[in-house]
């Protein structure tokens, strides 16, 4: 048969000897985890920065690509205005005909 005295010191130290190879563990994993952190926190910031030079860039191209419609339509009022006010009387009854007949179809 076992010795009562014997199992619980038998418990006690091999709960101590987990205790210290986790602790011994958790120390060594320590930097390990730090500069997997720092990698993911640089991560972030590039992506933040790409996406940030994205967006102006984007921002750029759309202020071009408005003022060279914008050019073109002054250029084009310009040169046919008579036919520039019936382009836009032609524009605005489509769109009231369309805003017309969006608010018929709504339930109410």
């Amino acid at each position: 048969m076992t010795d009562p005295q014997t199992s619980p010191e038998k418990l006690v130290a091999a709960t101590a000897g987990i205790s210290a190879s986790l602790q011994e563990a958790a120390h060594e994993a320590k930097p390990a985890f730090e500069r997997l952190a720092d990698r993911l926190s640089e991560s972030i910031s590039d992506m933040a920065h790409h996406s940030r030079d994205a967006a102006v860039e984007a921002q750029k191209l759309l202020q071009q690509k408005t003022h060279k419609v914008s050019s073109t339509a002054e250029h084009y009022i310009h040169c046919a205005p008579f036919k520039s006010v019936l382009i836009a009387a032609g524009v605005g009854a489509v769109a009231a005909t369309l805003v017309s007949w969006l608010m018929r179809a709504r339930p109410h």
